[in-house]
């Protein structure tokens, strides 16, 4: 500024503002500038250059930061609106000047540039993604469980993880482990990872070096568990054969067989590893038992159901592996699979009819099984997890193990309930969906079937609402001609509409499913009071859209005959209307009179005579006398006879 238009008082009681803003805005973005300078280390000489004149034409030169809400001023430059009102909050001593150019400009001449406000939005989701890209992996919580015991989904992990625009068309595949706490799943998914960082690099197999510190998801020696809901980690990896990519992930399970939490918990945090796994691997320790059997006739249920709900395979592959297997000298697949039948005849035998989906499950191909033995007491008391540190056998059979699972990666790929490969993209937003149907209200899931009740009767709701926008917008379509609003009065859409929302309710009421009383109540009362905001809001939309084609339409009239006769018409035209239409929404004398005032005085007035008033007048008093005619004959219908003398009589 120069020193010459302001005082100095005022220079710097201005600065001190500028440097309020300028603090206010730095707190969330200093980051974000950081991170620009970061993405622009990460491109070529020549792409630097260009981002940096790109960050110039999106940074507002009084806060030197990224525009918001960019105006123009007269002389062409560009800042924040908040930022050039203060500047001018004080004139100089010749007026507003550009705080770039020192023109003076008009304060009141703002000139919003949209086009450059997306601009920097696009550019600060480029930033995020290159950032989120320089970012070393690491495990993130997808969802958890927040202090009421409510399952909670991280939105910016599902953008991050599968709706990255990088990879959210790739296929994917998804390894999840679930099983009970302490038992080693994330010491598992560590050397899970540490192989597939070899085949994303098209190397052979490997679980690394001796020595070397097992790092990853997070791991501890104990009995308290450490992961709490479902942790994904970071950063997919992309694997490629014959020009096909695909995305592979790796998830991390806790709660969903924690004995110590709620049953709710406990069957919704199944529900969505089942939702989320195409290679779902269930961990359990020394044999399967009574427990997990229970509960893994339960998660089948819960899979079956909500791939129902959500058309996604509900069981692609699930592999028993048994931990501290006690015999040593037979492990592996195939000791697995005696295993597995031998405890499918008991079942069979003892309590069929309790397991009858695990006992189709575990004589389904898409089951295996592994038995591992114990990793040795070295191992236990190791806080590094060193493969160096494992006993012998548990560290072959674990290389066996992890090797199996990479070689056969290919064929676990996410499918839809038709067996079509669905993508990264699909499954993120099919995550929310799900996880915000559970958010929506308090449910108390005794068994994974009310929790599928719930979701289909949230699914159902759905459907309704979109049906009856369906048929609000085939009444009213948004390129109808004046003419077609014309043809149905509001009094008889209202009626058509009020008969839509009947049905409606009937019709969702009689498809609620469980037995559930309280909350079918409560859906029923939810749905009642969508259909019923939104049929108002219609209603009244389409009495301000008809008024608005009475009036238009009268002023054609008037206004295409060039003489006082035409104008007369008009009026009648456009008074008639709506005068009739005042009468059939307000069932008064006064609706009709002030139907017909507007009527006349608007269409008329809009031509610039004062005839049109009176014959609105008029027509007010033919509606009013109609109107005391209605109470003893149930027509109010203004026809094309009631008009005729009116303007016979004006001309």
């Amino acid at each position: 500024m120069a020193s010459g238009d302001r005082p100095a008082a005022v220079q710097e009681s201005t600065y001190t503002e500028y440097r309020t803003i300028r603090e206010s805005r730095n707190k969330p973005k200093s980051k974000h500038r950081k991170s620009v300078h970061q993405a622009r280390k990460s491109v070529s000489q020549e792409g630097a250059a260009h981002f940096h004149k790109l960050e110039e034409d999106i940074t507002c030169s009084v806060c030197l930061q990224e525009l918001s809400d960019p105006v123009s001023i007269t002389c062409g430059h560009t800042f924040c609106r908040d930022c050039i009102t203060l500047y001018w909050n004080t004139p100089g001593l010749l007026g507003y000047r550009c705080p770039e150019c020192r023109k003076i400009c008009p304060r009141d001449q703002f000139i919003p540039v949209y086009r450059l406000q997306n601009m920097v939005t696009k550019v600060q989701l480029a930033v995020k993604e290159v950032q989120s890209r320089q970012l070393l992996p690491s495990p993130l919580q997808l969802v958890y469980t927040d202090s009421v015991g409510r399952l909670q989904l991280d939105e910016s992990v599902v953008q991050r993880c599968f709706l990255d625009s990088e990879m959210s068309e790739f296929p994917l595949c998804l390894i999840c482990i679930m099983g009970e706490k302490r038992r080693g799943k994330s010491t598992l998914l560590n050397y899970i990872l540490r192989a597939l960082h070899c085949l994303e690099r098209s190397q052979p197999v490997s679980l690394g070096q001796e020595d070397e510190p097992l790092t990853g998801f997070e791991w501890r020696r104990g009995t308290d568990g450490v992961t709490k809901g479902i942790w994904i980690w970071s950063k997919p990896f992309i694997l490629e054969r014959n020009g096909e990519k695909l995305a592979v992930y790796v998830l991390d399970t806790e709660g969903s067989l924690d004995i110590e939490g709620d049953r709710e918990t406990c069957i919704k945090l199944s529900a969505l590893s089942m939702l989320l796994s195409s290679y779902l691997i269930f961990n359990v320790n020394t044999n399967l038992k009574t427990t997990e059997l229970d509960y893994m006739e339960m998660y089948l249920h819960v899979s079956e159901l909500t791939g129902a709900s959500f058309s996604l395979q509900y069981l692609q592959h699930l592999d028993l592996l048994v931990r501290d297997w006690q015999d040593s000298d037979h492990c592996g697949r195939e000791a697995a699979r005696a295993y597995l039948q031998h405890e499918s005849e008991k079942l069979r035998l003892r309590r069929g009819s309790e397991y009858r989906r695990l006992l189709d499950t575990l004589r389904s191909p898409s089951v295996s099984g592994f038995l591992l033995p114990h990793p040795g007491k070295r191992f236990l008391r190791s806080t590094e997890g060193r493969l160096a540190d494992m006993d012998c056998d548990f560290r072959e059979q674990l290389t066996k193990y992890i090797s199996d699972l990479m070689a056969g990666i290919w064929l676990h790929q996410k499918t839809d309930i038709c067996g079509e490969k669905i993508t990264c993209g699909h499954v993120g937003r099919a995550l929310k969906e799900f996880v915000i149907m559970l958010q929506r209200t308090e449910y108390n899931f005794a068994s994974p079937l009310e929790m599928f009740y719930s979701l289909e009767n949230r699914r159902h709701m759905t459907t309704i609402l979109k049906n009856f926008q369906d048929f609000l917008d085939q009444q009213l379509p948004a390129n109808a001609s004046p003419l077609k609003v014309l043809g149905v009065r509001t009094s008889e859409m209202r009626r058509r509409v009020t008969e839509q929302v009947t049905v409606l309710k009937d019709t969702y009421e009689g498809i609620l499913t469980g037995s559930n009383a309280e909350e079918k109540k409560m859906l029923l009362d939810e749905i009642k009071s969508l259909l019923n905001e939104k049929q108002e809001y219609f209603c009244a939309e389409y009495s301000k859209r008809f008024t608005k084609c009475a009036v238009g339409i009268g002023c054609a009239v008037g206004g295409g005959v060039l003489c006082l006769a035409g104008g007369i018409a008009g009026a009648a035209v456009a008074g008639t209307v709506l005068a009739a239409e005042a009468v059939g929404l307000l069932g008064s004398t006064t609706a009709a009179m002030v139907g017909g005032a507007i009527g006349g005085s608007v269409t008329m007035g809009a031509i610039g005579t004062g005839v049109g008033a009176g014959v609105g007048g008029i027509i007010g008093h033919v509606e009013k006398k109609k109107e005391a005619e209605s109470e003893h004959s149930p027509n109010t219908e203004t026809s094309k006879e009631d008009i005729q003398p009116l303007v016979d009589e004006k001309n």
